[in-house]
């Protein structure tokens, strides 16, 4: 009789953690994580716009031999003081959200799926290839399925 009043307590408590990832009702993880994803992902086109041009810059015009002055004369230097002010402001969002993220809790699979991504993105491969590819396999594992 208490075997079966275990399992029938368990029976009716476990599902609920499983039904509730499956259900589609809104989930404020996923929202901030998108979010914070959306803003990573311009973090990096335009990290990469800057370092294009830094390059053409310093290729071209061989621009760390240049004074402030001189550099200030070349109108493609211009945009480099910009993108690197726009992608500290993000940042410091981000830095923000990231206290939103690790304190809210995911009430569905893709809430879930998405606090994963995050944290794949805060664990660069070439800082950290092994827990970068554990992040990565979980994901792997997961997503197929969709908690089905």
């Amino acid at each position: 009789m208490l075997k079966k009043l275990a399992l029938r307590l368990f029976a009716v408590h476990a599902p609920s953690v499983f039904l509730d990832l499956r259900s589609s009702h809104p989930d404020k993880a996923a929202e901030i994580c998108a979010e914070w994803l959306n803003r990573n992902a311009d973090q990096k086109r335009l990290a990469e716009r800057w370092y294009k041009l830094e390059a053409f810059l310093i290729r071209e015009h061989d621009l760390f031999q240049l004074n402030e002055q001189e550099r200030a004369l070349f109108i493609e230097a211009v945009p480099l003081d910009l993108i690197d002010s726009r992608i500290i402001a993000l940042h410091a969002v981000n830095k923000k959200l990231l206290g939103r993220i690790s304190k809210s809790h995911a009430t569905t699979a893709h809430g879930l799926l998405s606090k994963l991504r995050v944290a794949l993105e805060l664990v660069p491969s070439d800082e950290n290839k092994d827990a970068h590819l554990l992040l990565r396999s979980v994901l792997q594992d997961i997503e197929p399925r969709g908690f089905e």
